[in-house]
Parts: C-alpha cells; structure tokens; sequence
C-alpha cells in the first residue's frame, strides 16, 4: 500500500498537469485560449447559487481520477482537493495575462518547491503592513473542513492575483490533500509558517509553462 506523501503526491500531480494544460491554453491564447476562458469560468462559478453545475465542470476536474488507484476514503479526500485546487486557480488566473502558477520545464533542474506560506510573504513583506494576511492564514488554520479552508484561502488568492504572486499548486494541492487528515494537518501548517516567515524579497524561483514536476518534495 502507498504512503499517505505517495497517495498526496499523485493527487497533486493530476492537478498540476490540469492546471498547466489550461494555463498554457489561456496565456498564449491560442486556439484553446476561448476554452480555457470558458472552463475558469465554469470552475470559479461552481458551488455559487445558480452557478455551475458538477455535470458542467466534471470533465474538467475528474477525467482521468481513476488512473489514480485511490481507495474510497482516499478518492473522497482526492476530489475535494482536487476541486478546491482548481476552483483556486480559476480565481488567481482571472484576467492576468502572466501565468500565476508554477511549473517547470521537462527535464528541468528541480526546483526548490514554494508552499503557501512563501506565496502569502510575497504580498506584503513589510510585517506591520502584513497583519491582515496573517490574519487570514490564522483563519485558514482555524477551519474545522476543507470547505472553510478554502475559503479563507480564497481571499488571500485574489490578494496574490492583484499582486502577480505565483503559487506552486502542485505542493497546494498535495497540501489540501494532506489537511484532510488530521495527523498531517499540524506538518502542513508547521511548513506553511516557516516559509512564512524565512521567506525573503528576492527568493523568487525560476518557472516555466512547459511542463510538470514528478515528486513533491516534503
């Protein structure tokens, strides 16, 4: 049986390659560029009153979860991550013509991964000036479900969007993964803060739109 860091790192690996594939489509803007405008819209209006619905947007987020071999409990734990995730990244990509989620090339030199905690530092580095952010990591801590921490994540999101902070959604979504159990959740958090923390103005990694990273690196 897979570890608990194995099962997370192919739930994040099916999320990094969706999201690449549909990044790549909407900031070259090529002949996907309107379908993948369409699919963001989709995912960011999903769970809204009158919004998508799961039919609408189950291509989108679900196709090719099988080849996962997830058991029952996982495959739960899998979906919401994997529909958090997306659902995130349909915000931080709205109307930016950067990518805002990293990757790298194939056959790149791996890249010291980024989590959450780096991303939220780079909006504001200025401590005094931050203490909303951290208020709404506190906040992302403090949620009882993934629904509230999404949430909570949501508004630092579109903090980033406003900022062109890239997020490393490949690490996020083994992350959304992982705080669904309650053994990993303090690990996650724990990451989260030193990152948080030691992050410095120009600790900026190098990204690509090309392609996809294997491993995490936890």
């Amino acid at each position: 049986m897979s570890s608990l860091y194995e099962r997370a790192n192919k739930v994040a690996l099916f999320v990094q390659r969706k999201i690449v594939n549909l990044q790549r489509a909407y900031v070259n803007k090529g002949a996907g560029a309107a379908q993948a405008r369409a699919t963001l819209a989709r995912l960011r209006r999903l769970g809204m009153p009158g919004g998508a619905s799961w039919i609408s947007v189950g291509e989108d987020l679900f196709e090719g979860i099988c080849d996962l071999g997830l058991s029952g409990v996982d495959e739960a734990r899998a979906l919401g991550a994997i529909a958090a995730s997306l659902r995130l990244y349909a915000y931080h990509q709205q109307s930016r013509t950067v990518p805002m989620a990293m990757t790298e090339a194939p056959g790149a030199s791996r890249k010291r991964r980024r989590s959450f905690g780096w991303s939220c530092r780079r909006i504001e580095y200025d401590r005094e000036k931050a203490k909303g952010v951290r208020r709404r990591m506190a906040a992302i801590e403090s949620a009882r479900d993934l629904d509230g921490i999404e949430h909570h994540m949501r508004a630092l999101i579109m903090l980033m969007r406003d900022k062109a902070v890239q997020v490393d959604y490949f690490l996020l979504a083994c992350d959304l993964y992982l705080l669904q159990i309650p053994s990993a959740r303090s690990d996650v958090f724990m990451r989260w803060s030193k990152d948080y923390f030691t992050a410095e103005p120009d600790d900026a990694p190098a990204d690509s739109m090309a392609g996809t990273s294997e491993n995490n690196q936890n």
